[in-house]
């Protein structure tokens, strides 16, 4: 038994190590009875519920993410009834074609009773990766209107942007479109132009085998091609509906990762042959013009359009085409070809001046492939229609010579077949 000193002792330590845990300090043992390390209780502040901001934005993500699953309903979920048709069309189209890649960005607007204005900002890439998180990517802008309802909020509103972007409306934007996917290409319309969906494809993916070996000269190879074939409604409203009356065609760039190739079905050929000029030419500038950083394109619109003639109307050569009769007829008006280099065009421009131009431009750039080859030509073009190199340093870069020694030598190529 012990002495009553270490009872009352032992009763006093129990006691101090009772009075310490209640303080909110524990004593652990080392191993050593003399030491103790102390350990303090942390207090943890509760967090801050979100700001109507923070939902409506975890809203958007979570929507994007819905989107790039695959997940319609997803999609939905935050958006009121009288909107889900156009979101539904919106959801549908970008699915098929191949939405590969998305950023968002939101900011807030001025705010009205009742409601939260949100700027909301789509980057996006279809059928690849190119696009980059630093810029220079396609999007789409909107206002959107938002609503509280229950503990969340719902889009009741979408508006344009206001700010200028030639990319909208897109058509994919605002109406449910039809598909028809090929291997190389995917051709969109309206739902009454049904008709001419397997036609026009079998045609682009004949033009897209095509595109693709320039693609191969120029760096620039395509996942996928678009085709969208526009009514007349279509054609006035997408990407802003300002093209000339004389087009048939056109193509747009996607910022630097591609373009749309538009065609107007009321201006479309019935002939085979032709119809696959038209899509050859349009898908050359597809692989001739993305990723330009040239800011001065009207200057070398001779060119843009002259390569993209000679693309689209292989394996035929210049001196084959209607484009031979074209610069007989115009020599014979308006006087001998001193320079392949043609003036830009302008809105008053009549048919002969813009005709003029894209032979011009056919035959310099099968003179300049057939004195050099089609490597050196697209090396050539590239220098001067994506990079906006002069055309001096670009020609003597790739043909290793000075241009005006390649421009007297094409008008003399020119005169001579025509």
């Amino acid at each position: 038994m012990g002495d009553g000193k270490s009872s009352r002792l032992g009763a006093v330590l129990l006691v101090a190590l009772v009075a310490v845990a209640s303080a909110g300090i524990v004593l652990w043992p080392t191993g050593d009875d003399t030491t103790a390390v102390a350990a303090r209780r942390v207090t943890i502040e509760p967090k801050a519920p979100p700001t109507p901001l923070e939902q409506v934005e975890a809203l958007l993500e979570g929507q994007v993410d819905a989107l790039m699953k695959g997940d319609e309903k997803g999609w939905l979920a935050p958006v009121d009834a009288k909107l889900q048709t156009r979101y539904r069309a919106i959801f549908r189209n970008l699915r098929a074609l191949e939405i590969s890649y998305t950023k968002l960005t939101i900011e807030q607007l001025p705010q009205t009773a009742g409601s939260m204005n949100v700027g909301f900002q789509l980057d996006y890439c279809f059928s690849t990766q190119l696009c980059r998180d630093g810029g220079g990517n396609p999007n789409v802008g909107y206002k959107l209107t938002w609503k509280p309802r229950g503990s969340s909020y719902v889009i009741t509103g979408m508006a344009g942007s206001g700010k200028e972007n030639y990319l909208q409306p897109a058509p994919w934007e605002n109406t449910q479109l039809v598909f028809a996917t090929g291997r190389r290409v995917i051709v969109a319309a309206p739902p009454a132009q049904r008709k001419h969906l397997n036609r026009v494809l079998q045609v682009a993916e004949k033009a897209a085998a095509v595109a693709d070996r320039y693609a191969g000269y120029t760096g620039n190879p395509q996942a996928r091609y678009r085709v969208y074939l526009a009514d007349n409604k279509s054609w006035n409203s997408w990407y802003g509906g300002k093209y000339p009356t004389w087009s048939v065609a056109y193509q747009l760039p996607l910022g630097r990762v591609g373009g749309d190739v538009v065609v107007r079905i009321s201006e479309m050929p019935s002939s085979n042959k032709e119809l696959t000029t038209i899509i050859q030419h349009e898908l050359a500038h597809v692989v001739t013009r993305a990723s330009s950083t040239n800011y001065d394109e009207e200057e070398d619109l001779w060119l843009i359009e002259g390569i993209a003639e000679y693309i689209g109307f292989l394996p035929d050569k210049p001196g084959a085409t209607y484009n031979k009769d074209v610069l007989s007829y115009s020599f014979g008006r308006r006087g001998d070809l001193k320079t392949v280099v043609v003036k830009p065009l302008s809105a008053k421009s009549d048919d002969l001046t813009v005709a003029t131009l894209y032979a011009t431009g056919h035959f310099a750039a099968g003179c300049m492939a057939a004195k050099y080859g089609d490597k050196k030509l697209l090396d050539f073009v590239d220098r001067v229609v994506q990079l906006g190199e002069e055309l001096d340093p670009a020609s003597r870069a790739a043909f290793g010579t000075p241009f005006k020694t390649v421009d007297k030598a094409c008008v003399s190529w020119i005169k001579q077949r025509t």
